[in-house]
């Protein structure tokens, strides 16, 4: 333990207040191992598509049945509620960076081995913000998430993807209208080629999946061999069978 954790102990991102000296855990997470204990994993049964928590196995849930996805599959880490919503609100609307890299880091923490396995042409791509977005955050927080996946999976980032239209917040939208806001959305970024390579998008939280989708089109018709989804979390769904 370094003497400015002595001197200025961490703070709990999610209940505020300072970590214990005796809790070993990485400090720089600036999670307490209380507010730690509050995530837990998302287990199978899984929807195989978007990774919602099922009752049984299910190769699409209610919320995925009858779509068109472009990408193969989405693993979710955690369900959004309680905690994270209150964690990703105050990331988003207060530009609370720490709560990204804390939330990278955890999410490192518990990811899955498997994923070390992967071809060498595979590729971890954040989900761009709009740069005018951007700009007013002060930060993309998938690139962050992105960032420390890269670093507990080794596989690298390559930033493939730019937003080119400024879309109005998803939030309040039926799934529909959330297509049709993100159709368009996204392009591919100058001088790099998505061709024979496979990618996984980040983001940190699954709704419908409209924009992760939007941008698989993009990656598949630009080339790409395979593109597969990760976020921290996803939204569970009252209609889901369970």
């Amino acid at each position: 333990m370094s003497i400015l954790d002595w001197l200025y102990p961490p703070t709990c991102v999610g209940c505020r207040k300072l970590i214990p000296l005796n809790e070993t855990q990485p400090r720089d997470m600036c999670l307490c191992n209380m507010c730690q204990s509050l995530f837990e994993p998302i287990t199978f049964p899984i929807c195989k598509n978007c990774g919602v928590p099922t009752e049984k196995e299910v190769d699409h849930c209610v919320s995925c049945f009858g779509k068109n996805f472009y990408f193969t599959t989405n693993r979710a880490m955690f369900v959004y509620y309680e905690i994270m919503r209150d964690l990703l609100l105050e990331l988003k609307f207060n530009q609370d960076k720490q709560i990204a890299h804390s939330l990278g880091k955890l999410w490192a923490m518990h990811v899955s081995d498997m994923l070390q396995e992967i071809s060498h042409s595979t590729y971890l791509v954040p989900l761009p913000l709009h740069p005018k977005k951007q700009r007013e955050r002060g930060f993309n927080q998938a690139e962050i998430l992105t960032h420390h996946l890269s670093t507990r999976l080794n596989i690298p980032i390559e930033h493939v993807l730019q937003r080119v239209v400024d879309t109005p917040p998803q939030s309040g939208l039926h799934p529909r209208q959330r297509m049709e806001n993100v159709s368009g959305a996204f392009d591919i970024a100058k001088n790099i080629s998505p061709k024979s390579k496979c990618y996984i998008i980040i983001d940190d939280i699954y709704t419908t999946g409209a924009s992760l989708n939007e941008c698989a089109k993009v990656l598949l018709e630009a080339g790409a061999t395979d593109v597969c989804c990760m976020t921290l979390s996803i939204v569970e769904k009252s209609t889901n069978e369970k």
